[in-house]
C-alpha cells in the first residue's frame, strides 16, 4: 500500500478483519479458523499481532507527513493452523489510513480542543 499525505501530524495505517473466522471454500466444508490466529506486523519491524474483527491493528504510525511520492507500508502475516480439512480458507481484511490533524484523526467528530 502507498499512503500519501502533506499532513505535518503524520498518519496510521490499520488493518481489521471483516469476519471473526476464516472459511473454507471447499462445499460441505463448514470448518472455521479462528481469525486471531492470524498475525500481522509492519514489513521489518518483529513483533506479530493477531489480527482481529472487532479492534483494528495498527501496522504503522508516524508524526510526518509522507514522502513526496508516497509511503510504501508493506506487512507480514503468519498464521496458527490448527487440524482442519484440506483446503483454501479465507478471510476479507481492511486496511485504513487515517491522517492525524491536532494528535486526532481527522476524522474525529469532537470538536478541536
Amino acid at each position: 500500500m502507498t499512503v500519501i499525505t502533506n499532513s505535518v501530524d503524520g498518519y496510521s495505517v490499520t488493518v481489521q478483519a471483516d469476519s471473526a473466522e476464516l472459511t473454507s471454500d471447499q462445499p460441505g466444508n463448514d470448518v472455521t479458523i479462528p481469525i486471531g490466529n492470524l498475525r500481522v506486523r509492519e514489513s521489518g519491524t518483529s513483533a506479530f499481532h493477531a489480527v482481529s474483527a472487532g479492534t483494528p491493528v495498527l501496522v504503522h504510525q508516524q508524526d510526518s507527513p509522507s514522502a513526496p511520492g508516497g509511503d510504501a507500508i508493506g506487512n507480514d502475516f503468519e498464521g496458527y493452523i490448527s487440524f482442519v480439512p484440506v483446503g483454501s480458507y479465507s478471510a476479507t481484511l481492511t486496511p485504513d489510513s487515517a491522517v492525524t490533524w491536532g494528535g486526532r484523526p481527522r476524522n474525529d467528530p469532537r470538536p478541536a480542543s
